[in-house]
């Protein structure tokens, strides 16, 4: 069954990467929104410089089949919080893609590796039911660029894998992306340009970030500006809330995004077994684990 696939994209700041970001989903997406403020304000009411006319070309340049529309709306609400806006945006955006086929929605810093098989999967593999779920993909973080590649997390164990709700034909959102649907956990991967920014870039997501004052970011800042090819083996359990959570780094080359992805070996990352994936998508075992 050909449901329509259609990706919307939260675009802000760091809508240049959207360079990276298309071209990986255009060719299997039906539709494709890109939704942005109006008046270019972030969900925590603050301008953000945005090129106007570079972004129409960038939009000429990859939209070759006329699948792409921009949608600009108020996300910034007064009355909201800056998680709240975010709901507010996500919701607005699944309700102007209109309903019906699958929903998923990304930030214009994620990629995914292998979204033809990931369509295939939606449409073939996925079974027929009435109750509302989300897809969950696992999440290959990426901490630092440097000048041969990349450096991102290496969660070592299934346990410390990170994953997003990315797909439903039901889009609701609750926190962020997340909702209290059923999820369903697959072994595709979405590569997060999270910490892998220039150091201007790095010190306003410091500063900005909810947690900022759960830990000394002038330090954090320092360990990551020192990290190179050369010393990255040294850094073991550095995630700035929970340390373990990250426990080392692994190094993959590519002079750009979609070098890297090009170039990454999901088989030497770590992914759930199939046993592993039966138990986690079991309605059954899930509501045993809430029952005891």
């Amino acid at each position: 069954m050909n449901d329509p696939i259609k990706v919307g994209f939260c675009v802000a700041y760091d809508w240049y990467l959207l360079e990276f970001a298309l071209p990986l989903i255009y060719e299997e997406a039906t539709l494709i929104c890109l939704s942005i403020d109006k008046d270019r304000v972030s969900w925590s009411r603050e301008y953000y410089p945005f090129d106007q006319r570079a972004f129409e070309e960038l939009i000429r340049r990859v939209d070759t089949k006329k699948k792409i529309t921009v949608y600009e709306d108020d996300f910034h609400l007064p009355a909201l919080s800056p998680a709240e806006n975010e709901i507010h945006q996500r919701t607005q955006l699944a309700t102007f893609m209109g309903p019906g086929g699958w929903h998923i929605q990304l930030d214009c810093d994620e990629y995914f590796t292998n979204f033809k098989e990931f369509v295939h999967y939606l449409r073939n593999a996925c079974s027929a039911t009435s109750r509302p779920f989300n897809i969950c993909c696992s999440l290959v973080t990426l901490y630092k660029k440097c000048e041969e590649g990349f450096l991102y997390i290496d969660p070592h164990s299934t346990a410390n894998l990170e994953f997003i709700q990315i797909a439903s034909k039901s889009p609701v959102y609750e926190h962020g992306r997340r909702n209290g649907h059923f999820n369903v956990f697959v072994d595709f991967k979405i590569i997060h340009q999270s910490w892998a920014r220039s150091e201007e870039e790095i010190r306003q997501k410091l500063k900005s970030w909810g947690h900022n004052r759960d830990f000394d970011l002038e330090i954090y800042y320092e360990q990551w500006k020192s990290l190179t090819v050369g010393n990255y083996r040294e850094r073991k359990n550095f995630h700035p809330l929970q340390p373990e959570l990250w426990p080392g780094l692994a190094f993959g080359y590519g002079r750009n995004i979609l070098e890297f992805v090009k170039n990454f070996d999901e088989k030497k990352f770590v992914s759930f077994s199939r046993v592993e994936l039966l138990l986690k998508n079991s309605r059954i075992v899930a509501k045993l684990k809430s029952l005891f």
